[in-house]
């Protein structure tokens, strides 16, 4: 069983892996033609070594300055990757908890809202559907990424005291937890300013593997009848007037849709409120 959010938001952090690629391609393309030049170059413009790409010019660095205006180039682009990757995941599990809150029709609280982190959020919601939640390094690992992104993003010189505790606290057990997912990232490693190649490439991997363990652990507890009202929410918008027949080709379309959507069958029992209910006209 899934989610509809699976699909759509894997796709969203397979792109982004697809962009790093290019990036990286590019990034091997130039490293490969600057070792064709000679250390006699190394005092020449980029506007004499690349006289026929019009950004040479904007640039307007030596040969030997260029390796560490790629780097500088690196850091930022890897930390941009990080952050989009974070911001579909955040969105994400906003989505989900909609979708956990209208289908099994459970809720947090105002006050468990408030000034709560958004991976406890989802952490505490999935608790109140009685079966537990996935391992806590999880959403260990979710607070590592929102706390290195803030790190980024708001272009901190020092760790917070929060993200300080937690690499001390659980960085040796994150490791332990993804050893056989990563090459390099290391959740003890304070220094989190840059990040590597390889380190960007073990974070992007980790984000499609986190989506889909939180995934796969909530699509099996989705109500069925709320499942049968959600599609019918979604697909019928507009009330109409119906019939038996109409019933009957409703049940055929929002059974379709979940097997689409959701990876599961709904009985005609499961069905039958929804569909005679829901976009019906008075």
């Amino acid at each position: 069983m899934k989610t509809p959010l699976q699909q759509k938001y894997l796709r969203k952090l397979s792109d982004l892996n697809d962009h790093l690629c290019f990036y990286l391609f590019n990034k091997q393309e130039l490293n490969d033609k600057l070792s064709n030049f000679t250390p006699e170059d190394n005092e020449l413009f980029t506007p004499d070594l690349f006289p026929h790409n019009s950004y040479s010019k904007k640039i307007n660095v030596t040969l030997k300055k260029l390796p560490s205006f790629q780097e500088q180039n690196q850091l930022i682009n890897f930390g941009s990757y990080f952050s989009f990757s974070y911001e579909f995941f955040h969105a994400y599990m906003e989505d989900v908890m909609e979708i956990i809150s209208y289908i099994n029709t459970v809720s947090l609280t105002r006050s468990e809202k408030q000034n709560t982190p958004i991976e406890e959020q989802l952490q505490l919601l999935i608790s109140k559907l009685g079966h537990g939640t996935p391992q806590q390094e999880v959403f260990d690992t979710i607070k590592y990424y929102r706390l290195r992104r803030n790190y980024i993003t708001h272009l901190l010189e020092v760790l917070t005291s929060g993200f300080s505790d937690l690499i001390n606290d659980e960085g040796e057990n994150l490791n332990l937890f993804w050893k056989d997912a990563v090459t390099e990232l290391d959740f003890t490693n304070y220094d989190i300013g840059v990040i590597t190649e390889n380190e960007i490439v073990d974070l992007l991997k980790i984000q499609r593997i986190l989506l889909t363990i939180i995934d796969k652990f909530i699509a099996p507890l989705l109500q069925k009848e709320g499942i049968a009202k959600y599609i019918c929410t979604k697909r019928y918008i507009q009330p109409a007037r119906i019939n038996k027949d109409i019933i009957i080709e409703r049940k055929k379309t929002v059974s379709k849709l979940a097997i689409e959507s959701f990876g599961v069958e709904l009985t005609d029992t499961e069905m039958d409120h929804a569909v005679k209910t829901i976009g019906v006209k008075k």
